[in-house]
């Protein structure tokens, strides 16, 4: 019924060792998250694309959804949320973001603040990432804001196409991992750079897990069907 159902799962599996075995290198000697920093969000990425690929094929039952495009892909889980086909147990992860969020303002330092909300702390990120997304969108369109046409049609954009959600997070800090955004860890400590790690590590794992949640109960609808 599902025949190429573990199409990715020597990738996914590799992925993940490769992640766990960095991941105890950073816990025996956090010096090392220093050169980590800068592919560990590309490891992250890869892991949560091909998972979201298997979730698709599962879905679809069609064999081209692994050919899915990175930017089709998020997009597509981006809209399942959007459209509540997909839902996490933790509410603010189910919101998906228009525009508006590049404009979200918040106290000065609060993104520094170990008293900040989840809440709060969740959406600076997104607008992070919605900034990211926009950047990339007018790098690609080679879009120049100072002429008319440009800047019209980056505001059409805005207006009609541009949503971020959380599965925008990892694709563009994969993205961002070879710009100079990175070169912060240029002035922080071992000490800092693996609580990065660790808090990245745990991101991804977690989001993976719930990933695989899903696909185990889609898993268990289609083995019911008659």
């Amino acid at each position: 019924m599902l025949p190429r159902l573990n199409e990715k799962d020597n990738l996914i599996k590799l992925t993940k060792k490769s992640l766990s075995d960095e991941k105890k290198i950073v816990d025996i000697d956090p010096d090392y998250s220093y050169a980590s920093t800068s592919w560990l969000p590309v490891k992250s990425y890869y892991l949560i694309f091909n998972t979201l690929l298997t979730l698709e094929y599962i879905i679809k039952l069609q064999n081209t959804c692994f050919q899915a495009s990175h930017k089709n892909c998020i997009e597509e889980f981006t809209r399942k949320l959007s459209s509540g086909e997909i839902v996490f147990s933790e509410p603010i992860l189910n919101t998906v973001f228009d525009a508006s969020i590049l404009n979200y303002k918040s106290t000065i330092g609060s993104n520094l603040s170990p008293r900040t909300q989840p809440e709060l702390m969740y959406k600076l990120a997104l607008r992070k990432i919605a900034r990211y997304k926009d950047e990339e969108w007018k790098r690609k369109e080679k879009i120049n804001l100072r002429i008319k046409n440009h800047k019209a049609r980056h505001q059409s954009y805005l207006n009609s196409s541009f949503f971020v959600s959380i599965f925008d997070f990892p694709y563009y800090m994969r993205i961002r991992s070879n710009y100079r955004d990175f070169a912060f860890i240029d002035g922080i400590n071992s000490a800092e750079t693996s609580q990065y790690f660790n808090n990245y590590f745990a991101f991804t794992v977690r989001l993976v897990e719930a990933l695989e949640g899903v696909k185990s109960d889609l898993m268990a609808m289609r083995s019911v069907r008659p």
